[in-house]
């Protein structure tokens, strides 16, 4: 549900966001044929309307506390290249209008809406903007970003009025994961901004505990479907909570690209609980022109969002937060351990790798990779494989985590010997040095 525009940006989704009407891929298989690359979590076709279109312009929101969560902790994520910022006082943007982008039929609603942005996300600290892992991939995503508040309509013809102080940079990434990692299907990131954001904007809450939303929950979506200004759909409903992994949940929510980052909120209490990532198909052609997909309530595949209590965690574990981690002390990192890698010819890690073992207590976490851990560092296109040595299984995978190089956490489900295998992606040649720590 991201919209790719830049070719730096590319290899990791051009593939899956080539059309408008091809269907949407499912999670990224644990393994695949050598030569095909597996599509990253949420790097895929976007979602749709279900039922009734209950996304509402800002402007026409009843005031409420989900209106105050557009105004005041939602963000549009977009290039440097989609706005003017000459006049500071009044920022412009780059973008063709939505009907113009998408071929729409005269019939479609919002037509004239710009189309700047690439993503969304939502203020949830004084400078910590949470969003979707494929959103932003790498160090130099990140750096490529802006985070652009009041993105609004005041009107039907009137945009807010965006200046400078509403644009805030990326100085980096914090918490990170894109992928299945012991059997959960995560997509996530924190990002800490250049400044604080507050008092000017507000971090909005975010839902305490880690339990499964139940059925028929009541939830809302906030952010720039297909790029468009900000629009609240609270319309939504839990269908599918995934109780068993408390990875990510399901709802017939009417999000589009653009959404992909969306703060999800439940409605009774507003507070954010998960973190739009990917659906189906937005839109349909029509004759000569597209129109928006439409299924029932219980129709399609439903909108999948990563809960979003996996970020919180993982966030805590490597900084310090009073609002979400109850502590501004970052806790002490576990000891690292290092060791190098020169391969060629792995077939995606599934021949002639560097292997390393470990074991695990049961609940323990185990984090290796070629990036995200302090020494880590590769050259090349890696990819990490987990095993299980007792019985020979793969538990655990991952390929591009930072855009070439490879990450994975997984935490053993029981006591036992674990086998790290380092390789390269397909046939190619990779080596660096993985870092690894258990805690």
């Amino acid at each position: 549900m991201r919209i790719t525009r830049t070719a730096s940006r590319r290899k990791l989704f051009g593939a899956l966001l080539c059309t408008l009407s091809v269907a949407a891929c499912g999670p990224a298989p644990e393994g695949e044929p050598s030569g095909e690359k597996s599509p990253e979590m949420g790097s895929q076709e976007n979602p749709v309307v279900y039922g009734t279109d209950h996304r509402t312009d800002v402007y026409a929101y009843p005031a409420s506390a989900l209106r105050t969560r557009a105004e005041k902790s939602t963000v549009a994520l977009m290039n440097p290249s989609d706005f003017n910022a000459s006049n500071p006082n009044n920022v412009t943007f780059n973008a063709s209008t939505l009907q113009s982008a998408y071929n729409l039929c005269s019939t479609q609603r919002f037509l004239n809406d710009p189309t700047p942005a690439f993503c969304s996300g939502t203020l949830i600290d004084d400078d910590l903007v949470l969003t979707a892992g494929h959103c932003i991939t790498s160090a130099s995503a990140c750096a490529n970003t802006r985070f652009v508040f009041n993105f609004y309509r005041t009107s039907a013809t009137t945009l807010q009025t965006v200046t400078t102080a509403d644009i805030f940079s990326c100085q980096s990434i914090v918490a990170r994961q894109q992928g299945t990692v012991g059997g959960r299907n995560l997509d996530f990131a924190v990002v800490r901004l250049d400044r604080p954001a507050t008092p000017r904007f507000e971090p909005a809450p975010v839902r305490p505990g880690n339990t499964a939303l139940p059925l028929n929950t009541g939830v809302s979506v906030i952010g720039s479907g297909s790029g468009i200004p900000f629009k609240i759909d609270d319309g939504g409903w839990v269908r599918d909570a995934r109780a068993g992994t408390l990875d990510y949940f399901v709802a017939n929510t009417d999000t589009f690209g653009g959404n992909s980052g969306s703060g999800v909120y439940e409605n009774n209490n507003v507070t954010v609980a998960g973190i739009l990532v990917r659906g189906v198909t937005d839109y349909v052609s029509q004759g000569g022109c597209n129109v928006v997909n439409q299924c029932t309530d219980t129709g399609c595949g439903g909108e999948s969002i990563t809960y979003v209590r996996p970020a919180i965690d993982a966030y805590c574990a490597v900084a310090g937060s009073m609002r979400l981690c109850g502590t501004t002390e970052p806790p002490p990192p576990p000891p690292v351990k290092t060791f190098t890698f020169n391969v060629t010819n792995t077939n995606s890690a599934q021949q002639n790798t560097t292997n390393v073992s470990v074991t695990l207590a049961a609940g323990q976490t185990l984090s290796f990779g070629t990036c995200s851990l302090p020494q880590a560092a590769g050259t090349g296109d890696t990819y990490l494989r987990l095993f299980n040595t007792a019985t020979n299984t793969q538990v655990a995978a991952n390929d591009d985590s930072c855009s070439l190089l490879s990450y994975v956490s997984f935490t053993a489900p029981s006591a036992g010997t674990y086998q790290m295998r380092v390789g390269c992606y397909s046939s190619g040649s990779c080596s660096g040095t993985v870092a690894y720590s258990i805690q």
